[in-house]
């Protein structure tokens, strides 16, 4: 029989064990968005290539791309945070996430 006597989540370990799944879910996330972005630039090729390169359309689907491309590089650029950091956020009181000017 096993018995737990940890009565919080972070007692027991659980960030640490959903560590590599959020990981997991974040690059989903980036493969998806990759995926999408290679789609739509099919997509504004295609459109492009029938309906002309100054059409209305045209302008949308490359807009679409470009949209696409920067919701990319913006998450390329954000930080991501670490164990520790997390760790910080969510024990605010603990000596290792105080801050202290000198």
């Amino acid at each position: 029989m096993i018995q737990v006597l940890a009565t919080k989540p972070q007692e027991v370990g659980v960030n640490l064990i959903n560590e590599p799944l959020e990981r997991n879910f974040e690059q989903e996330r980036t493969r998806r968005l990759e995926a999408n972005i290679q789609a739509a630039i099919a997509e504004a090729r295609a459109i492009s290539q029938q309906k002309g390169v100054t059409s209305r359309e045209s302008a949308v689907a490359w807009d679409i791309v470009e949209e696409l491309q920067a919701a990319a590089c913006h998450r390329r650029e954000q930080k991501q945070k670490t164990p520790f950091d997390r760790y910080c956020e969510e024990n605010p009181s603990a000596i290792e996430a105080l801050i202290y000017d000198l």
